[in-house]
């Protein structure tokens, strides 16, 4: 079975992110690492979205998704 585990998003303004995934989305928060600037909102199904802030001029490099699988080898020679 394979199925989303989380997602990494880079937001230029961590509250305002974070307030619009809650309230428009209905999503909670799991964690926050205020020192890394990220907050991890979970949607209640075991999907995780991890929002990081990035400093203003700094470009950001892209979104990461993970999958979560039963076996990694297995899955990885299909």
């Amino acid at each position: 079975m394979m199925k989303f585990d989380h997602l990494n998003i880079p937001v230029s303004h961590l509250e305002r992110s974070r307030d619009w995934y809650i309230s428009t989305l209905g999503l909670r928060v799991e964690f926050e690492v205020p020192d890394r600037r990220t907050v991890a909102l979970q949607d209640g199904e075991g999907f995780a979205i991890f929002l990081q802030e990035k400093p203003s001029g700094v470009e950001p490099n892209g979104i990461a998704l993970w999958f979560q699988v039963d076996d990694t080898d297995a899955t990885h020679v299909a």
